[in-house]
């Protein structure tokens, strides 16, 4: 879930066949996910086959496998999945559990996560205390801090939880002890949380007696899918990322030799359309390559440096804003003609989601977050919100007179 401190129930047991799914579907999540390689850590904080964050590793039960989803065999880590997917729906893989078929209500998958030995046991061997120092690459988050807001802040008197980063129901009711665990808190502070329990936005005020806590904050109670922050480059802690993981980093983009100039205005033209930036075209649409998973690239680079000004190039809704994975920082913004437009490898984001934005208006800043080797503006053109439903960016902005 992308941009937001999210939260996630902490579940027990394994999910049952309502929820579940055969191992022949967790295969084809993985192709889309990491190319199969069930072990795969790149340091970009996804891990294994499924790209399990950390602390949805945690939440969900991985720690009596293995520290990290990566060092943990398939069956445990399928195992792991059903659960996140009894949870939260095939959602939790938004761009690879359609084209995979993953779906609720299927088979049980036929996995062994407490097998001692066997085909599908894990080849990975763990370094004694791995549990206890992981690897430099993707360090174990440090248990948040918690404060309570003095009553006097919103003249209230119930008391009242902060939210920080790194925050969940669960963690924060068993710090409290809430009576009635995370069920009861979130029952309690629904007006202000929302309707997704698993969505915590940092500095949101939460009663611990029972009452709705009082919101004096302009950010209180939100409705978006994801909070922004926009002065930072750390991947936040979501439950599960948001678009599929190239097993390599893209390349930094290369400059086409026709492209020398800056490629075209962001002054609005009559058909009220810009391009995303000021800046020179990279690497094309289409150009193949076994870098990318899907075995070309899907959208058009702008060689710009990192604090460039991005613009959306024309007016409509922000679907989302936050981190993409492999993608980095990433917006996708809905328009009135039915096409997406997708900026990734963003340093800051300066929108939300749900909201709505004018062309030319700035939504970020360029950078080189996600897997990539220099900063750029990788710009896409989509039918869909999804990743693998991408035309050609270059053509479609010619199309509506933008000069490239």
């Amino acid at each position: 879930m992308a941009g937001a401190i999210v939260a996630a129930p902490l579940i027990t047991g394994f999910a049952t066949s309502a929820t579940a799914a055969p191992v022949s579907v967790w295969d084809k999540v993985a192709m889309g996910e990491s190319s199969g390689n069930w072990h795969i850590n790149t340091g970009n904080g996804f891990y294994g086959g499924l790209q399990f964050t950390q602390s949805t590793w945690n939440e969900f039960g991985g720690q009596q496998y293995a520290p990290r989803a990566d060092l943990a065999t398939k069956d445990q880590q399928i195992a792991i999945a059903e659960k996140v997917l009894a949870v939260q729906g095939p959602g939790a893989w938004p761009n690879t559990s359609g084209p995979a078929g993953l779906t609720r209500g299927g088979a049980a998958p036929a996995v062994s996560p407490n097998a001692k030995s066997g085909s599908t046991k894990s080849t990975v061997k763990v370094a004694p205390k791995v549990a206890e120092k992981p690897a430099e690459s993707a360090p174990a988050p440090k248990a948040p801090k918690i404060e309570v807001v003095p009553a006097a802040e919103t003249k209230a008197t119930t008391t009242t939880y902060s939210v920080v980063k790194g925050d969940t129901l669960s963690k924060i009711a068993a710090a409290k002890d809430v009576a009635g665990g995370w069920h009861k808190l979130y029952a309690d502070n629904k007006s202000v949380i929302g309707g997704n329990p698993n969505l915590i936005l940092v500095g949101q005020k939460l009663s611990l007696s029972g009452k709705a806590a009082a919101t004096t904050k302009t950010e209180a109670a939100p409705k978006a899918e994801a909070k922004v922050e926009t002065k930072t480059e750390t991947k936040p802690t979501a439950s599960v990322k948001v678009a599929p993981k190239p097993v390599t980093k893209e390349k930094a983009p290369v400059v086409a030799k026709d492209s020398s100039a800056k490629a075209g205005s962001t002054a609005v033209n009559s058909s009220g359309y810009v391009a995303p930036v000021n800046g020179s075209l990279g690497t094309a649409f289409g150009t193949g390559g076994s870098m990318w998973s899907s075995g070309s690239h899907t959208g058009q680079d702008f060689v710009v440096g990192t604090g460039t000004s991005v613009k959306a190039i024309t007016s409509g809704t922000v679907v989302s804003a936050g981190n993409g994975g492999a993608y980095g920082n990433e917006v996708v913004i809905k328009h009135a003609d039915g096409k997406y437009s997708q900026y990734a490898h963003l340093s800051s984001i300066g929108v939300r989601a749900g909201q709505t934005v004018s062309t030319g208006q700035q939504i970020g800043l360029s950078g080189a977050t996600g897997n990539v080797t220099g900063p750029h503006l990788h710009f896409e053109i989509r039918t869909t919100p999804n990743y693998g439903s991408g035309i050609n960016p270059v053509t479609y902005l010619r199309a509506h007179g933008v000069n490239l």
